[in-house]
């Protein structure tokens, strides 16, 4: 029995009846050691294979998370090692991203989110070459002049992504294999990866389609059936965002990096330690943006209630259900995912049904019974149990 299996049940009975998450886990470090819980389906059953069971040794699609735990802390290495400052030109990296305002944007900016970038652009439905959906995301007209608003985007993050490619002469793929997963020992990467190895992230790409389809929440001047691509099929073991599934060949700064929750929590650790990445550098990413108090440098904040005192908690969620924080001012690391998407999308509609965008589990309602985790999980080791052995 875990201390956080209440909180696993907790994940698994959010959304309504139609809404419930397939599978969950709860990982949560403190001073005290770690403890991971799981529960529900990693996989559903099949007509050739049956059910497989949550397992805390199982590959997470990240989704989102990747903008911190892969492009963020990248970043953060390369300027504490001088090869790049946050005020940099993107433009001096990305020649293509100039003009119209652009020449102005910092890699600040981008990874802040207030570069006056679109929300969102489906760019495989333009192109499937990955050179080409890059070069098309610095081509891409801006929203807003930068440094007005916030606005978060994904574009900003596939952006800094390249800008890390530039920066080191490396694939991203192989830039956080050599800079992060090596040193630190995690089994996290970029996708594809094994399926016997993976959590089902979504039943196919129902939700992205209906997104295109009724041009909610973001109107794009494309058709559903302009693009051959869609899966309709369990996404296990391959990347669920359409970006980087279907243009970037599973290889983002926004999403594709698959990892535990295990390395997740290890991860958390590196960077709270002062030796991965130094405590200067931590605390100007932890800096939070003048144009949205919640948004640090690439992290979002948040804050827990620890006895009197309150714990900043830089962190981001990933569309999937996964979420990713650890404490700046108290020792806790939290990793965890309640597959919101699995069990809950379904199939691509049929020829002459109404496309629909389904009701999820909000990142909010997950977050919350994440940081309720991490503030029992910070009481109980200032409070250890004393065992009869330890009285006498």
């Amino acid at each position: 029995m875990s201390r956080l299996d209440p909180y696993v049940d907790r994940l698994l009975r959010l959304g309504g009846a139609d809404a419930h998450p397939a599978s969950a886990i709860v990982g949560v470090r403190t001073a005290g050691g770690s403890d991971v819980a799981v529960g529900g389906w990693a996989a559903a059953a099949s007509e050739t294979a049956p059910a497989v069971p949550m397992r805390r040794d199982l590959l997470l699609d990240l989704a989102s998370v990747t903008k911190v735990a892969a492009t963020t802390v990248l970043v953060m290495r390369l300027v504490d090692d001088g090869r790049i400052a946050l005020d940099e030109k993107a433009h001096r990296l990305l020649p293509a991203f100039t003009g119209a305002g652009k020449d102005d944007v910092t890699l600040e900016q981008l990874l802040t989110h207030t570069a006056g970038l679109q929300s969102w652009w489906p760019l495989y439905l333009e192109t499937t070459d990955r050179d080409d959906a890059l070069l098309r995301a610095q081509q891409l007209p801006l929203a807003a002049a930068p440094g007005t608003a916030w606005s978060y985007s994904d574009l900003g993050l596939i952006l800094a992504g390249t800008i890390v490619e530039r920066v080191t002469g490396l694939g991203l793929r192989e830039a956080y294999r050599a800079l992060v997963a090596e040193p630190l020992g995690l089994a996290g990467t970029y996708g594809p990866v094994p399926q016997d190895s993976a959590v089902t992230s979504a039943d196919s790409d129902a939700y992205e389609y209906g997104m295109v389809a009724t041009g909610e929440p973001y109107p794009v001047p494309f058709r559903v059936d302009g693009f051959a691509g869609w899966r309709d099929r369990p996404l296990r073991g391959e990347v669920n965002d359409g970006n980087a599934a279907h243009a970037l060949g599973g290889v983002s700064g926004h999403a594709g990096l698959f990892s535990t929750v295990d390395d997740l929590l290890a991860l958390g650790a590196a960077l709270r330690d002062g030796a991965f990445v130094s405590e200067p550098v931590l605390r100007r990413f932890a800096r939070p943006s003048p144009l949205n108090p919640g948004q640090a440098v690439g992290f979002r904040r948040s804050s827990l209630r620890s006895g009197v005192d309150t714990v900043t908690v830089l962190g981001h969620s990933g569309f999937t259900g996964t979420w990713f924080g650890f404490g700046l001012e108290a020792d806790v690391v939290v990793a965890a995912a309640a597959m919101r998407l699995s069990g809950v999308v379904g199939p691509l509609p049929a020829r002459g049904d109404r496309p629909r965008i389904p009701a999820l589990v909000t990142g909010d309602a997950i977050q919350s019974v994440l940081l309720d985790a991490a503030a029992d999980a910070l009481a109980a080791a200032a409070s250890p149990v004393t065992t009869n052995a330890e009285e006498r």
